[in-house]
């Protein structure tokens, strides 16, 4: 028995699942705040009460994006954030902590030194999460930067981590720099065929990467022809105070606006905004690293490189808020990383800081690099 034949309805496209949202702490007011500015985003959200508990959670769902109370670092015991950031992966979903403006600096601290990549204030508001989950799906990317600001791609070949060579590596990171590191010189050149790009640099301590052609097979000693090369004395104790000038004018970088090893270790909540055609749209994020001239914010969504921005600069151990203007001089907006390390966020450089705030900035670091 034959049918008539009808209208052919079109398979149905593929459904794009919701990001999914996973927040860790107790049930509070801000977390109330939280589900508030999560409805209307689209967004799949859900609550843990602690840190034991997401570990577990993550196991059966992968979430997104995971905001982090801070008081979960304050009463947290067993598993902990590390092991919750081992359990998500090196490019698993970003780690937020959300913060209040009195939140201990020992917190922050903790935070940092723990794999948080991003900070969010309370009370917390739908465009900065809006401005997350777009970073998360490609679509909030900042525009191209001008080709002095864009970060550079350093491939140190002989250096086991940021910490090696007198800690060469963590500046660089804190310059804006993406790093390639490799125990060996050979194991460099399998770095370089791993992520297909050139580097702009090539810093060694076992000799020029062209000489020791033996160490490199073809495909790197093609992508390394031509690139710039520092090499360093084996034998001697790397002094990064003497070496970063020395690479950046390989690079073409502006020494005077990269002293980074003059910074201390301070960590604070940072709110900025970029001037815009409907006045400052405010974000949040976390310093981890301030000096006379300018501090490192880690946050996702950073502003675009060269643009000004003013700062609200909240000083836990003095109950002050410090305001300033600068200018963004590198900017890593979230993105896979790919092996390659770098930090998220930006540097911004001050602008205009009167004489009273610049000496108080001076005896903050000052305090801070001598307890």
């Amino acid at each position: 028995m034959m049918t008539a034949p009808g209208r052919v309805r079109p398979s149905p496209g593929p459904v794009e699942a919701a990001p999914r949202v996973l927040c860790v702490g107790a049930t509070s007011e801000s977390w109330l705040a939280l589900s508030r500015a999560l409805r209307p985003l689209r967004c799949e959200a859900s609550q843990v009460p602690s840190l034991e508990s997401a570990f577990l959670e993550v196991r059966h769902a992968r979430p997104s994006l995971v905001l982090v109370h801070w008081r979960q670092l304050v009463d947290g015991t067993g598993m902990g954030l590390r092991a919750l950031r081992l359990r998500l992966g090196a490019e698993g979903p970003p780690l937020i902590l959300v913060a209040e403006p009195e939140t201990p600096a020992e917190v922050l601290e903790v935070g940092d030194a723990e794999g948080v990549e991003d900070c969010l204030l309370t009370p917390l508001r739908t465009h900065e999460l809006r401005a997350r989950l777009a970073m998360l799906e490609g679509a909030g990317a900042p525009s191209a930067r001008a080709p002095r600001e864009r970060p550079r791609l350093v491939l140190l070949a002989g250096a086991s981590g940021p910490l090696a060579w007198g800690g060469l590596g963590a500046l660089l990171e804190a310059c804006g720099h993406r790093i390639l590191y490799s125990a060996t010189v050979g194991g460099g050149a399998a770095r370089v065929v791993s992520h297909g790009e050139r580097p702009h640099l090539v810093v060694a301590r076992e000799g020029p990467p062209g000489a020791p052609r033996s160490l490199f097979p073809p495909r790197p000693q093609l992508l390394l022809a031509g690139v710039p090369s520092l090499t360093l004395d084996a034998e001697a104790p790397v002094r990064p105070s003497t070496v970063l000038p020395r690479i950046h004018a390989l690079l073409g970088r502006e020494a005077s606006s990269l002293r980074v090893e003059e910074r201390v270790r301070f960590c604070c909540p940072v709110s900025f905004g970029e001037s815009g055609p409907r006045g400052a749209e405010w974000r949040s994020g976390v310093s981890s690293a301030l000096s006379p001239g300018g501090l490192f914010v880690r946050t996702l969504v950073p502003a675009k490189a060269g643009a000004a921005v003013g700062l609200h600069i909240l000083l836990p151990t003095l109950g002050e808020r410090l305001e300033a203007h600068g200018v963004v001089a590198w900017a890593h907006a979230y993105a896979p990383r790919g092996g390659v390390s770098h930090p998220y966020g930006m540097g911004v450089r001050f602008l205009g800081m009167g004489p009273p705030r610049l000496m108080q900035l001076r005896q903050l670091c000052q305090a801070e690099a001598h307890p």
